[in-house]
């Protein structure tokens, strides 16, 4: 009897299938590669509109109960004969990083970014150092908090490992300082001037074999508290990408990642770099490049398409409510949520 995977290409685990990327990223899996998709998240299938995308979904516990989390994902690996794991949030891949040696010994590929990559961009004082004296990349000035000197106020104080504004914190008067020098002492934290700007967000996808890359610029309009953007402009801006470039380049980055760029008259600051997909990887799906599919390009050793600069459009993102069980006839013509899903529009 064949197995359920006996008739894709190849077995794809999708994590945390909950996150503003996945069904993008599930969307582009069909689409480009035909492949067997399986996801997984920490809440039940019922909860997940985008369970109903996948051919098979796994519950799994929180990626910081690390050792019982790769267990859960290794046995979803072994009964769905998983050939291929992308990670969509920052504490599967440092997770994933890790134990990266239980999956090479299975034969699966990890579709996430060198370990070195990933040790450098989800440390915020480390990206700092990597561009210190870089020609072409400027960062926002950044001190650790264990030996800022005296700055002027207002200030940023944030963990050197955060994410999704997680600890972030705005430092607005002395008292306040003192409270988190004090309280956040040794506790690897940064801290940065609070800066005005426009938050520019790239995409760039690299293949370290070619050296080849691409990347789709976007600035953020309208954004979540946790920095997730809502509504977006495209920008056709070759020197931004080509900043963007130039930091893949430095970290030997292999597959898709995205970076954050404050933007002040005209001057672009590097803030964060994040090893993963963005939130908003779709707004480069319908601007006409397929960073997903390209990703998966960078490890399965075929080219990549060629770049292109976007048109100066503005995206929005939407939600869309739909019943993920119900114990009554579904009266408005869909017998699952898989029809009313439909892949993003190319």
């Amino acid at each position: 009897m064949n197995s359920p995977a006996a008739d894709f290409p190849f077995t794809c685990l999708v994590t945390a299938i909950g996150s503003y990327s996945a069904e993008a990223v599930i969307a582009s899996l069909r689409e480009h590669w035909g492949a067997r998709v399986v996801g997984s998240n920490t809440q039940p299938r019922e909860w997940c509109a985008t369970s109903a995308l996948l051919d098979a979904f796994h519950q799994v516990p929180p990626a910081r109960n690390v050792t019982e989390y790769v267990e859960r994902v290794l046995d979803i690996c072994d009964a769905e004969q998983v050939t291929h794991v992308l990670p969509l949030i920052d504490p599967e891949v440092d997770a994933f990083a890790l134990h990266h040696q239980a999956f090479a010994e299975r034969g699966i590929t990890l579709c996430m970014q060198p370990l070195e990559t990933i040790r450098v961009a989800r440390d915020k004082w480390l990206v700092h150092q990597a561009f210190q004296g870089d020609p072409q990349i400027r960062t926002i000035p950044t001190w650790r908090l264990e030996d800022s000197p005296e700055l002027s106020l207002p200030l940023i104080a944030k963990p050197r490992d955060g994410r999704n504004c997680e600890g972030l914190m705005q430092v607005r008067d002395e008292d306040f300082l003192r409270y988190v020098r004090q309280r956040f002492s040794g506790r690897d934290y940064i801290v940065q001037p609070l800066l005005p700007g426009d938050v520019c967000v790239v995409d760039v996808v690299r293949q370290q074999s070619t050296g080849a890359w691409a990347a789709m610029a976007r600035q953020e309009l309208v954004r979540t508290p946790t920095g997730a953007g809502l509504t977006v402009q495209m920008l056709a801006d070759p020197q931004l990408v080509e900043m963007a470039g130039q930091v893949a380049r430095v970290l030997g980055v292999n597959g898709c990642i995205n970076m954050e760029f404050l933007v002040q008259d005209g001057e672009a600051l590097l803030m964060d770099v994040n090893p993963r997909f963005s939130g908003g990887i779709a707004f480069s799906h319908l601007s006409g490049y397929d960073m997903v599919a390209n990703h998966l390009r960078c490890f399965r050793e075929a080219p990549l398409d060629a770049p292109l600069l976007p048109a100066p459009s503005i995206h929005a993102r939407r939600l869309v409510e739909v019943t993920t069980h119900s114990g009554l006839p579904v009266s408005v013509g869909a017998d699952s949520v898989r029809d009313v899903l439909t892949p993003l529009p190319r």
